[in-house]
């Protein structure tokens, strides 16, 4: 693989994070977004009323801005106008707000100065936050922030409604608003320098399937209006000024990637059996009670994780009750008989409304978080808990936990649910009669005492993004240490087959919901451990349900078999590489598995 800048002589290679497949070839349309000239001057105390007022005006303007488009976007049908929801409550926040009033006031300086001070403390709050999927809601944070300021400053906002038919996109980054365009728009995919797998973007560009590149590095210096450019979503790849044999091998890759799609979309219902006849569940991930039609539409059979975070961000107050068992009934309806896997709140209290937040803490990372901060809040997660056992009578709900560490948390848990339980039943409303309640593995405290756990619960499901990292010690952000990052390190495999055998042999279910699950490379050695329910965003359910039926369980036990043995994880890597030449289907295995790409 090319590093960025490099010329191999089939055009400049730059290399960044694939989020959404496919292949584009077309001209940049650059979204200009470059920082904007910040004026800096302290006020007069008779002045600083009229330059308050110069702030609310713009704070005004902003609102109006993001409500035309959310109502625009919510009447053409578009269900990513929740999206902007979040923008308008940072509008209202009085972290931002009042903060940059307070500031003004102070220290007697300009709204301009006083955003900017204010934004970047809001940042580093965000850039302390473990969750990747929370980490990057900072980039909602630049774009309100970026926003607010122009009209500060009068200046326009830049965006991509402007882009001209068959144009490939090039930002720095792209924010929600601009991705939503994208649902109009004849643009064929973008790149960006910044965003990762779970940034708003990245989210958009599969749910419209256009081929995106984004953590390119040096993107916008390289990269001029009007360049020729491919982006290779399928394997992390922007090539400026292709050459015309460069060009025509895309166009093939085009053409053989379509086909392939179509033949998956075909089948994409069908049963996900392996040819020795083992039966695999394959179920979505969904961040929105809106996600789930598009989940079950890719072939999901139910949802195997439903993050609740969402309904927590960016508000003065939580979601009460009632609102949150109209989110989690509305899943359920929609889920059908394969049900939803809902995880109760999966944040720390510098991530929720103003009103829960908990005072700073040296290392957030390691702080009150997850399990730990509800139990820390019996009452708000009372809460949730009765608007789960609400929605139980909806359809087939399980509740999970995440970052469970020890036996007491599931058993503190455990009581608070009967007690909510009783509650409700005194008020009258009808619940499921058994709820399966099961945990995250994601801690390596929880896989050292999986077996003691699994006696407690009904099912474990490991998480493997974070499971990876606190195991490796590695940072996923970190640009040092990223490329350490690896499921397949011989450490995840026995970790893994460790938390199968604990499941097994208290009879209880195990699945897999991390990234490591829509892995295509990963799938036989899934297999292979004995997993037989992986769940996994939306697009990356028809490959890997085609790639399950090509498969042999039998075959992946004798694969995990070998890979015990190979000590280092280059070593697995090339190993299952290998072995799954052998094992797919040959058009398949060359898009999945070519080492050239």
């Amino acid at each position: 693989m090319s590093s960025p800048g490099d010329d191999t002589g089939g055009g400049r290679v730059l290399v960044g994070l694939g989020v959404a497949p496919g292949y584009a070839i077309g001209r940049a349309h650059l979204v200009d977004r470059r920082r904007v000239q910040i004026p800096k001057y302290h006020v007069e105390p008779d002045a600083l009323d009229a330059e308050v007022a110069r702030f609310e005006a713009a704070l005004a303007a902003s609102e109006t801005q993001v409500r035309t488009l959310r109502n625009r976007l919510e009447a053409a049908g578009e269900e990513h106008y929740l999206i902007l929801d979040a923008h308008q409550l940072m509008l209202q926040d009085e972290m931002l707000v009042d903060g940059v009033r307070q500031t003004m006031r102070a220290q007697s300086i300009n709204p301009e100065w006083a955003l900017k001070k204010v934004l970047r403390s809001i940042k580093q709050v965000f850039d302390n936050i473990d969750d990747e999927y929370f980490r990057e809601r900072r980039s909602d944070v630049d774009f309100v922030g970026d926003r607010l300021m122009r009209n500060l400053l009068g200046l326009s906002q830049p965006g991509v409604a402007e882009a001209a038919h068959s144009a490939v996109v090039v930002a720095h980054d792209l924010s929600p608003a601009d991705t939503l365009v994208l649902t109009r728009s004849p643009v064929l995919g973008f790149a960006t320098e910044a965003g990762g797998r779970t940034s708003h973007t990245a989210i958009i560009a599969r749910s419209l399937e256009l081929p995106a590149v984004v953590a390119v590095a040096g993107l916008t210096e390289h990269i001029g209006r009007g360049d020729l450019l491919i982006v290779d979503g399928t394997h992390g790849r922007v090539i400026v000024d292709p050459p015309p044999a460069e060009v025509k091998r895309y166009q093939a890759l085009q053409l053989a990637y379509q086909a392939q799609r179509a033949r998956l979309d075909a089948v994409r219902h069908d049963a996900a059996t392996t040819g020795d006849g083992h039966r695999i569940l394959i179920r979505g991930n969904i961040e929105r009670p809106d996600e789930t039609r598009g989940v079950l539409d890719h072939g999901a059979a139910g949802i195997g994780l439903y993050r609740t975070e969402y309904l927590y961000m960016n508000r003065e107050t939580p979601p009460d009750e009632d609102e949150q068992f109209e989110h989690y009934k509305a899943v359920l309806e929609a889920a059908g008989p394969g049900g939803a896997t809902i995880r109760t709140l999966d944040i720390g209290g510098d991530k929720l409304a103003a009103s829960l937040r908990v005072g700073p803490e040296a290392n957030p990372v390691m702080g009150l978080r997850a399990i730990r901060y509800c139990l820390h809040r019996p009452d708000l997660f009372r809460v949730q808990l009765r608007a789960l056992l609400r929605a139980s009578a909806h359809g087939a709900l399980r509740i999970m936990l995440p970052l469970i560490a020890g036996l007491e948390e599931v058993r503190e848990t455990r009581a608070l649910l009967a007690r909510c339980r009783q509650e409700l039943a005194g008020r009258g409303h009808p619940m499921a009669e058994s709820i399966p309640f099961g945990i995250m593995i994601e801690l390596p405290a929880a896989v050292t005492l999986a077996d003691w756990l699994a006696e407690e619960v009904d099912f474990f499901s490991i998480g493997t993004n974070d499971l990876t990292q606190y195991s490796l010690a590695i940072d996923r952000g970190n640009r040092h240490v990223a490329h350490l990052y690896n499921p397949l390190h011989p450490a995840m495999v026995r970790i893994v087959r460790h938390v199968v055998a604990a499941a097994d042999a208290a009879g209880i279910p195990v699945s897999m919901c991390g990234e490591m699950a829509g892995e295509p490379l990963s799938l036989p050695v899934l297999l292979g451990l004995g997993l037989r329910t992986l769940s996994m965003n939306q697009n990356s359910v028809p490959l890997i349900k085609a790639m399950v039926r090509d498969l042999r369980v039998d075959d992946c036990e004798a694969l995990c078999a070998e890979i015990a043995e190979l000590r280092t994880a280059a070593e697995v890597e090339a190993r299952v590489r290998e072995a799954a030449r052998g094992m797919l289907d040959g058009a398949m295995a060359a898009s999945i598995l070519d080492p050239m790409l």
